[in-house]
């Protein structure tokens, strides 16, 4: 029965991810990855998501719809995207003041990969879409984007962190 449940959650991630246009989907694991990846447990018809590191669980995601599940996975994977392209397209910004600690800017910024993580999981679902929207607007109203990230930003900024 929980393999059943397993394949329902790929083929729920498999379906969602087409609709992103970026290749390949994510490859669900049931066993654990003790590298910081996920696995995802059966308990009681409900999906657990676990991540393991060097021998550790580190965070359980526990009683999960597939919605939920899915949607965390598709969110994985839309950020994990997002920042290998963030990297790829980074610029180091000509004649830039210093940046904090004395370091010098080499255009990061986290909204460069925040943003198009939205833009994925909006095109998988506007629900999903809205969803990331307001983790990323809970994690920015935490921990705010520094000057440097809004000058290096290279997506349009939310109204509330303009």
């Amino acid at each position: 029965m929980s393999q059943d449940l397993v394949d329902v959650l790929q083929a729920e991630i498999d379906s969602c991810w087409a609709r992103t246009g970026l290749g390949r989907s994510v490859k669900v694991q049931i066993a654990r990855q003790d590298d910081g990846g996920p696995h995802v447990e059966i308990v009681s018809d409900r999906y657990e998501i676990v991540i393991t590191e060097r021998g550790s669980e580190t965070r359980r995601f526990s009683g999960l719809s597939l919605s939920e599940a899915a949607r965390w996975y598709l969110f994985d994977k839309a950020s994990s995207h997002a920042q290998s392209r963030e990297v790829k397209e980074r610029q180091a910004p000509e004649n830039a003041p210093s940046i904090p600690f004395g370091l010098k800017d080499d255009g990061y910024s986290r909204w460069n990969w925040m943003a198009p993580t939205i833009e994925t999981m909006q095109r998988i679902s506007p629900s999903y879409g809205e969803w990331a929207r307001q983790n990323y607007s809970a994690v920015l109203r935490q921990a705010p984007l520094q000057g440097y990230e809004i000058r290096n930003a290279r997506w349009p900024l939310l109204p509330q962190l303009e």
